[in-house]
């Protein structure tokens, strides 16, 4: 019994540490931040990696954030331990993208008379990811709430969302941090009603006597807001000392310059990057504010330096390629037989489109699979997904049904009924013809339109029949290309 209570103990410790991170696999999964990341990879070479030191913590954090309120537990010590040795590649990153900011949030600081070590904050809130959410609603660089943005004049409708833009959400959410103060008057209050929400603070304050401290009202916090506060701690004092600690900032782009168009009809996203030859991620990294698929008309697009003339001379074949998508999103949508891919085991295959904040444990724990099954039945090379990702999970038929019942009331469920087929036994990829099909590996900047344009005979359509799938499909991604009629 003491060995299964142990091992429980641990566990809970394990997915509690696991929780706070996703705001990293957020930031990694931005185009610029994965750019730079290979980039370093490619060009850097091994380092050493020091141990951390979390002696005399709390000084060190008085003297990284002087005149703001501190503190240092052993969720502070443990999460320097974690970000600083097996996620130090993540935080390099984090050290980069705030390195990048740090100009336009301490000058709009400075201009509303707030400390300008307050710039960091955003580090524990989103890690500084433009495409960072919260369960509870917040998005953007600074996890802005929804009823926040509006008081403060940002647009948030279904398709244009402001808490994305860097320079419009950080003078919301400054003005919203003076207002705070002024409210309280006291930076401890301040601070965790602005991270947590003042709702957090008049509960933990009920429960606390009515205490200041940050360190006895974040553990009275709710789940996805406990972690801010220590996360910030350790964000603060790895920040201030990477350089003795040897951790060196991967230096992030995060603003690529860019041509300026204005549509005058509405466009899709993907028929935008089909045209052009540009990868998806990018064109959304260079547009935030887009948080669907959807440009409305005329809405300014930022388009890479040198891509106006391109766009311009090939306006009609996004449209025709919008077009397509249209009809065979019809096709797709038309009533008929449900097409389910099963496994030998019974498993029945659904699609589930990742969020803001998803990460492969997360998925895996959330329809009670592995990780490992995760990359088999995806085919995929590493642990990183993005944001809007299709994957294919095979799950049992009662959760199926379940989690179908339920997709509408919470907006994450498959997209479609067809599924892809079962993963073979997992071999090693072939990439030559076998009877009857060959096989085509997706790249940056294809769309099955492209595609099939490639092969005699071969429309997007069939390439969907054929593979089980949508027309919304992903670099690396294996296509099975029918030979013959």
């Amino acid at each position: 019994m003491r060995a299964f209570l142990l091992l429980l103990l641990l566990c809970s410790s394990t997915l509690s540490m696991a929780q706070p991170f996703w705001r990293l696999d957020s930031l990694v999964a931005q185009w610029p931040v994965r750019a730079a990341i290979e980039e370093a990879r490619r060009t850097g070479k091994p380092g050493v990696i020091r141990a951390m030191d979390t002696r005399d913590l709390y000084s060190k954090l008085r003297a990284a954030l002087p005149g703001l309120p501190v503190f240092a537990d052993d969720s502070v010590s443990r999460y320097v331990d974690v970000l600083g040795e097996p996620r130090r590649e993540e935080l390099r990153a984090l050290l980069g993208m705030s390195e990048a900011y740090r100009p336009l949030i301490e000058g709009e600081l400075v201009r509303q008379g707030l400390p300008r070590e307050l710039a960091q904050l955003p580090m524990a809130l989103s890690a500084m990811s433009t495409w960072g959410g919260t369960r509870e609603g917040g998005a953007g660089l600074w996890s802005l709430p929804y009823p926040v943005a509006l008081r403060y004049g940002l647009k948030v409708g279904p398709d244009i969302d402001e808490r994305r833009d860097p320079r419009l959400s950080t003078m919301a959410a400054v003005s919203w941090l003076k207002d705070l103060h002024a409210r309280y008057g006291d930076w401890s209050l301040t601070l965790a009603a602005f991270a947590c929400g003042p709702a957090n603070v008049t509960r933990a304050q009920g429960r606390t006597r009515g205490s200041t401290d940050l360190r006895v009202l974040y553990p009275h916090f709710s789940d996805d807001a406990r972690p801010v506060l220590p996360l910030w701690m350790a964000m603060a004092y790895l920040a201030k000392h990477a350089e003795t600690l040897g951790i060196r900032p991967i230096p992030v782009a995060p603003f690529e310059a860019a041509d300026t168009i204005r549509v005058n009809r509405e466009l899709r996203v993907e028929a935008v990057a089909a045209t052009l030859g540009i990868e998806k991620a990018r064109l959304r990294a260079l547009n935030p504010t887009l948080c669907s698929g959807r440009i409305p008309a005329f809405h300014q697009l930022l388009l890479p330096r040198g891509e106006r003339a391109r766009y311009e001379a090939l306006s009609d074949s996004v449209q025709r390629v919008q077009q397509w998508l249209a009809e065979t999103e019809r096709n797709l949508s038309q009533p008929g037989e449900d097409v389910v891919a099963r496994t030998d085991d019974g498993r029945e295959a659904i699609y589930y489109r990742v969020r803001s904040g998803d990460y492969l444990g997360r998925i895996a724990q959330k329809f009670g699979v592995k990780v490992s099954q995760l990359k088999t039945w995806n085919k995929l090379g590493s642990d990183m997904i993005d944001v809007g990702e299709e994957l294919v999970i095979y799950v049992s038929p009662t959760q199926r049904s379940k989690y179908e019942r339920t997709q509408n009331d919470e907006d994450e469920g498959p997209t479609n009924q067809i599924a892809p087929p079962p993963a073979p036994p997992v071999k090693r990829a072939q990439h030559t013809s076998t009877a009857g099909h060959t096989w085509y590996t997706v790249r940056a900047g294809d769309s099955l339109y492209t595609i099939a344009k490639r092969y005699p005979g071969i429309d997007a359509a069939r390439l969907m029949r054929v593979n089980g799938i949508t027309a919304d499909i992903h670099p690396g991604q294996r296509l099975k290309i029918p030979i013959g009629p």
